[in-house]
């Protein structure tokens, strides 16, 4: 798992997908080659007798495969795209409560402002950092700065009775939002799945030995096994939503406070 965390945060997604094609191909060409030599080889005229049932078996494995394949992919891509959406909408609160604390004025607004700029700049410096760990986790510089934010908000709220309980919802939901990333970071695919994709999948690899492994067995195998690779890649990628090349952006935070007067 850690090789895999370091090859996310050091390499390109184009990388990661030629590296898992490339390795599934190898493997899958190297247990052909050791099931047809060691169990296949004299059984061949055998086979012939039971075509249709090592045909069902070898479609059965590849047809588990793609459908759990399909389940852990979709279920990597709804997590990546909700996480990615609620740091946009996150990233509307922020701008909001900005607009907010800037329209009331007073000393007090402007260190809540100070504040939740303060808090954003330790979002995307440390916390996105630590989320990408091995073991994800809120930063703890972040906790400091919401806490001083939160007390901030309430100073200013207390000057502004009027508008107190608009200032605290729009906290609530920032809170809210950083507990949510949290969540998705933590929302990895179970190891059942990869145990019954690795079960089904060497079990087709071991049965493509049963074919005479000439040139274009060999090239037909490689292609067939490089799609799955290049598959198994990509939701090793998008099972990583804080880490690598296709990670969510911290703009929609830093966009919030760009334009701010």
């Amino acid at each position: 798992m850690v090789s895999l965390i370091q090859l996310i945060a050091a390499h390109s997604d184009a990388t990661i997908l030629v590296v898992g094609a490339v390795s599934t191909v190898a493997l899958a060409l190297a247990l052909a080659f050791a099931a047809h030599h060691i169990w296949f080889a004299g059984r061949l005229d055998a086979l012939e007798e039971h075509t249709k049932l090592a045909e069902l078996v070898h479609g059965s494995l590849l047809a588990f495969t793609v459908f759990v394949l399909a389940l852990v992919l979709s279920d990597v891509r709804t997590n990546l795209g909700r996480a990615d959406d609620a740091v946009s909408r996150e990233g509307s609160f922020v701008a909001r409560l900005d607009r907010d604390l800037g329209s009331l004025g007073g000393e007090e607004t402007v260190r809540a402002r100070g504040s939740l700029r303060a808090y954003i700049d330790t979002i995307v410096r440390d916390e996105w950092y630590s989320l990408s760990l091995r073991d994800p986790a809120l930063a703890a510089n972040s906790d400091q700065a919401l806490a001083t934010l939160v007390a901030g908000v309430r100073a200013a709220g207390a000057a502004h009775p009027e508008s107190a309980g608009a200032l605290r919802g729009l906290l609530d939901k920032l809170e809210e939002y950083r507990q949510g990333r949290l969540e998705a970071a933590t929302k990895s695919v179970p190891s059942i799945f990869w145990w019954m994709i690795a079960v089904f999948l060497l079990g087709a690899m071991a049965m493509n030995g049963r074919h005479k492994l000439n040139w274009t067995a060999v090239s037909l195998i490689a292609i067939h096994m490089a799609a799955i690779g290049m598959v198994l890649a990509l939701i090793v990628i998008m099972d990583e939503p804080f880490r690598g090349e296709t990670s969510i952006s911290t703009a929609p935070l830093t966009k919030a406070l760009a334009t701010r007067p």
